[in-house]
């Protein structure tokens, strides 16, 4: 996924909405979230770990992440286009417009 946004509330808020989603899912078990000030990433842990890293930037209303270097897991990279699509699934139904 090559950026996402959300027209309202913080990264902060956003990530708590998604995790909640996740909770019980097959992805949910996999997923992880670390935001460090402007800083986002997206960790994928089975069988190895991808780290996807965003730049967050802050606007008046809502936010917007841009992907800034990806590291994923050789055993990740058959898989990789269909997990973030379904991460970027789960964050549409949460309101954010996806970039992939």
């Amino acid at each position: 996924m090559k950026s996402f946004e959300s027209p309202t509330g913080t990264v902060a808020e956003f990530v708590k909405r998604v995790e909640a989603s996740l909770q019980g899912r097959d992805l949910g078990e996999i997923t992880k979230f670390a935001l460090n000030g402007l800083e986002l990433k997206v960790i994928f842990s089975k069988l190895g770990t991808t780290e996807l890293k965003y730049k967050i930037e802050n606007r008046s209303e809502g936010f917007r992440a841009e992907l800034v270097s990806e590291k994923v897991a050789l055993t990740h990279r058959p898989l990789k286009a269909d997990i973030t699509a379904r991460l970027a699934r789960v964050m549409e139904r949460e309101g954010a417009k996806c970039t992939i």
